[in-house]
Order: C-alpha cells, then sequence, then structure tokens
C-alpha cells in the first residue's frame, strides 16, 4: 500500500504563499506607514496611538506572512512563489532593524 500522504491531492498548492505574499506586500505598506507617520507626530510634538497601533499591525501581518511562507516552502509545491513571499516579508523587518540600530547611535 502507498504512503497516505502521496496520495493526497492539494488543489491549489501555491495558495499558502499567495496569500503570504499578500500580507507581505499589505503589512509592509502598513508598517511603513505607522512608522513614517509615528515619527512625524513624535518631531511634531504630538504623539497619536494610532500610528503606533498601525505599525504593530503591520509588523503583525509581516510576521504571519514569514510563518506562512516557511509552512509554504516545507509543506507545498511553490517554492518560488513561498521564497518571494519570503523575501518580500522580510526585508521590510530588516530595514526596520537597520533604522533602529542607525537610530540609536
Amino acid at each position: 500500500m502507498a504512503n497516505a500522504e502521496s496520495s493526497v491531492v492539494v488543489p491549489y498548492p501555491g495558495r499558502t504563499a499567495l496569500v503570504a505574499l499578500v500580507l507581505a506586500i499589505v503589512g509592509a505598506g502598513l508598517g511603513f506607514g505607522g512608522f513614517v507617520t509615528g515619527v512625524d507626530a513624535a518631531l511634531n510634538g504630538h504623539m497619536s496611538g494610532a500610528s503606533i497601533v498601525i505599525f504593530y499591525v503591520g509588523a503583525g501581518l509581516l510576521l504571519v506572512s514569514v510563518v506562512l511562507s516557511i509552512l509554504g516552502l516545507l509543506r507545498t509545491d511553490a517554492k518560488l512563489l513561498s521564497t518571494i513571499a519570503l523575501a518580500v516579508g522580510l526585508i521590510p523587518i530588516t530595514v526596520l532593524i537597520i533604522i533602529a540600530l542607525g537610530a540609536r547611535r
């Protein structure tokens, strides 16, 4: 008898990677939008809690997209789309870390 997992047909193998890619793009936009709005508000002297919430929502979406991309790499046949989604999810996180570390000097 054949392995039960090998006979399972996934109807849309790239769906997880596509969802991860969309979440990464939306999360990057929200994260950078919240970051820029928060910096602008802090420099003008009136800090808004909304920009912090937007930033954290964007960061959360980026984190979910990275997790979904890794799951897509491990479980689906859509390796290229999962790799692109992983890169799109990790690049904004890396840029924000570099900006935060650069601001500490």
